[in-house]
């Protein structure tokens, strides 16, 4: 069983996807501190003019060190149809934009009382949609261990995983001879594999959005080539 761990994110990119696509066990980081300027809070798609963002606004002032679990809406900004539009105007004329459309609707559409719930309901829909089945458990349902390394055996043992699937990126920041006590370590290379895409100039890494909607049902064997895995 493959464990990895996920900061959540708005309709997360293909790079997030493809990784959740190789592990059994996803644990959706929540616990974590929010950061602005990432990908928690925005998702990217593609307009007529290049890369755009979605963003959801938040409330942040005085609470920069709280955790993903508790940020909130900023209630003054009427985000919801301003992304809908958004994503007509730029996927309307897509293979797959009206399969999805009232879908995606009726769920930003949704009472959600924290950031979180909206950030879950999206990724699980992206999932779905992918055709990729994984388990999700959030972190704050799991023991806080300080320790980078000893968090992951932490979790491993709690979701009863003997592989962790690591970006390439993070593999300084943790300790494989730790890990490597109990289980195997796997580390992710991204590979984007071009798809199609409207308008000019291919973009990577997207949010899953854009590959769904310009792919369909040929998108989980896209994610599936754009992953390279090299166990250690």
């Amino acid at each position: 069983m493959i464990l990895t761990v996920i900061q959540p994110s708005y309709f997360p990119n293909i790079s997030a996807l493809s990784r959740m696509a190789r592990a059994d066990v996803v644990v959706w980081a929540d616990s974590f501190r929010y950061s602005k300027h990432s990908t928690i809070n925005r998702a990217r798609i593609k307009t007529v003019s290049g890369a755009a963002w979605l963003t959801v606004p938040v409330l942040t002032t005085g609470r920069m060190s709280q955790p993903i679990q508790k940020v909130i809406f900023d209630k003054e900004h009427f985000w919801r149809q301003t992304h809908l539009r958004s994503l007509e105007v730029s996927y309307q004329n897509s293979p797959y934009y009206n399969f999805f459309s009232d879908d995606i609707e009726n769920l930003l559409n949704e009472n959600y009382v924290f950031l979180n719930d909206l950030l879950l309901a999206s990724t699980q829909f992206l999932l779905r949609k992918l055709r990729t089945p994984v388990k999700i458990i959030r972190s704050v349902d799991l023991p806080n261990v300080e320790d980078r390394s000893r968090r992951v055996v932490r979790w491993m043992q709690e979701c009863k995983c003997d592989e962790y699937l690591v970006e390439s990126a993070d593999m300084n920041y943790i300790d494989a001879e730790i890990i490597g006590r109990i289980g195997k370590l796997i580390e992710f290379e991204f590979c984007p594999k071009k798809y199609h895409q409207l308008f000019q100039s291919y973009i990577e890494n997207l949010s899953g959005l854009d590959l769904l909607f310009n792919e369909g049902e040929m998108s989980k064997l896209i994610l599936a080539e754009s992953a390279k895995l090299k166990r250690t």
